[in-house]
């Protein structure tokens, strides 16, 4: 219990210190189509695993966290705003978090903002990696999320695995992030991550 605790508190630090990278570069991601929709089950991708129940719809300029999407986080998840100046790992800057601990897990999704312009998607994701900490083994993919073009990283990291997702819209990208202290956590919350993934919209 004392090393999950430890933990949690190392996912929660990593962000708003920034993180260091590891200097290593991700691995180059092959060239699909913009609106590809692969499917894939088990690792890394887990494309079999069905979205969580939706409850709180999140992103539209009334609600807690406005975004230019909106996307569903399931019940009892906790939406809180973020407005810490630091809150940033990079160029992307947190917007919104989401806590599972009310649903009894131990882990956040997170909204980013990307501040600048990288040439590609891919290079705007890498250079998130890198500052990011630990990543080994990423893996890329263009696919949709909800009806937007988006891309995706899967990574594997010291304690669990990680998971992005940068989703095109036309202010600019929102990434989305999920986060979690050891591979069971990650595999309780990843249907969360399924549901705003797949039931992202641009906001009205």
């Amino acid at each position: 219990m004392i090393r999950r605790v430890a933990l949690l508190a190392a996912l929660t630090l990593t962000v708003t210190a920034g993180c260091a990278g590891d200097g290593k570069e991700p691995a180059a991601a092959p060239p699909p189509s913009p609106t590809a929709a692969p499917t894939a089950a088990g690792a890394p991708w887990y494309d079999d695993v069905a979205p969580a129940e939706a409850g709180t719809t999140v992103g539209a300029t009334d609600s807690t966290c406005p975004l230019p999407i909106t996307f569903s986080v399931p019940p009892k998840w906790k939406v809180e705003a973020v407005t810490v100046p630091d809150a940033r790992i990079g160029n992307a800057v947190m917007r919104c978090e989401f806590d599972a601990k009310p649903a009894g897990h131990i882990g956040f999704m997170r909204a980013w903002r990307i501040e600048g312009s990288a040439p590609t998607p891919q290079a705007t994701m890498e250079r998130f990696l890198e500052a990011y900490g630990t990543v080994r083994e990423p893996r890329f993919r263009r696919l949709k999320a909800g009806s937007l073009d988006a891309f995706e990283a899967a990574w594997t990291g010291d304690d669990a695995p990680g998971r992005a997702i940068l989703v095109d819209s036309r202010p600019g990208p929102v990434l989305l992030t999920l986060g979690a202290i050891d591979d069971e956590e990650f595999e309780a919350m990843f249907p969360a991550y399924q549901l705003a993934k797949g039931t992202a919209e641009l906001s009205e």
